[in-house]
């Protein structure tokens, strides 16, 4: 059986390399101890980034997982683990001991579909509230897991870890792949994590960093100005919960620097891929270039509708109501309207504030 298990431990192997080989170990894994699955989970604060188990179809599991998203009040078998160190190993008995969660009838309603309630799990990894697991699920044709099994199932981990370790290692290098790619495009784009942790930059980028644009504590991108740094702080949070589409934001910096207008996305994820933290490009537009777009910027930053930002953009220049009115052939009512509207966004309560907020921006 020994030999057996240092089999399976280079499948694991292999699959670091070809994330594809993952569905395969996995059911090798099963196979090995009499089990119908297996499966490895990854776990990150409100979502489950991965969840791969051979044999089930991934747009089933991905529409479990979208309404779960790996709730202990739901998934028991969360429930189970969720304080325990790694390697510790959890099955039935375990399940039943921590009771149901208010959610548990839907976890039910998975395990029933798929015939998979028995089993047993461990952690393999974790850190910063997210952690890696590895399962095994069993039918009831299969049976409940015996101590021989776990103890097979105990020793054949170590092996996963090993692999699990050795893929994130390898997708970390990630990130100076796309940098290196990066460099050919001549803009200051910064690399983070969903957390806002620097995993690289362009070289134009490292000049705004030894400029004081932009700074680094802890490992973490940001900003001089506390405001600007709790807009880009809230803008990775919600590229971590929304993952498509880009975010603009407009930086008005500290003292008497020049306002930034960057661009906030996240790449997107690839098959089989285990890192648990998403990759988040922050691009800073060219200043040569960006007020060629400025009222979408402005539609993007503050949530102007398209007629409040060429009103916005009027009043920045100077133009008075009664002007914007005749050259946009409306009342003056209805552009005190629109500017009623652009302050309460903008955050400002007049039109020399809102100048002052851009006025420099837009005579670059």
């Amino acid at each position: 059986m020994e030999d057996k298990v240092w089999a399976l431990g280079e499948r694991f192997a292999m699959a670091a390399i070809d994330g594809d080989e993952w569905l395969g170990a996995l059911r090798a894994m099963a196979e090995l101890t009499g089990s119908s699955y297996g499966q490895l989970i990854g776990f990150a604060p409100g979502e489950v980034p991965f969840n791969w188990i051979n044999d089930i179809g991934q747009d089933e599991i991905a529409r479990f997982v979208e309404q779960e998203r790996g709730d202990p009040n739901i998934n028991v078998r969360v429930r189970a683990s969720l304080n325990d160190e790694a390697f510790v190993i959890r099955s039935e008995a375990d399940y039943r001991a921590v009771g149901r969660g208010s959610g548990f009838d839907l976890y039910r309603e998975m395990c029933d579909a798929y015939d998979i309630m028995d089993g047993c799990q461990t952690k393999l990894l974790e850190g910063g509230g997210r952690f890696v697991g590895l399962a095994l699920n069993r039918s009831r044709k299969d049976g409940k897991t015996d101590a021989e099994t776990r103890a097979l199932f105990a020793a054949i981990a170590p092996h996963a870890r090993r692999a699990v370790r050795m893929q994130i290692a390898l997708e970390n290098r990630g990130s100076a792949l796309i940098k290196g790619a990066l460099e050919y495009v001549g803009l200051p784009i910064f690399i983070c994590d969903d957390a806002g942790n620097l995993k690289g930059e362009t070289a134009e980028a490292a000049a705004l960093l030894s400029a004081g644009r932009f700074r680094v504590m802890d490992g973490k991108l940001g900003l001089p100005h506390p405001r600007d740094d709790a807009a880009l702080l809230k803008a990775f949070a919600r590229r971590h919960r929304q993952p498509l589409g880009i975010e603009t934001l407009l930086l008005h910096g500290a003292g008497k620097q020049m306002p930034m207008v960057v661009d906030i996305c996240r790449l997107p994820s690839q098959p089989y891929r285990l890192s648990l933290a998403s990759q988040i490009l922050v691009i800073v537009r060219s200043g040569r270039r960006w007020h060629e777009a400025a009222p979408a910027v402005l539609r993007a930053a503050f949530g102007l509708s398209a007629a409040e930002a060429e009103v916005t953009l009027a009043l920045a220049r100077g133009v008075t109501r009664d002007q914007i009115a005749a050259a946009r052939e409306t009342s003056t009512q209805t552009v005190k309207t629109q500017i009623k509207s652009i302050f309460s966004k903008l955050g400002v309560s007049r039109e020399m504030d809102l100048t002052a907020m851009l006025g420099d921006l837009l005579r670059r």
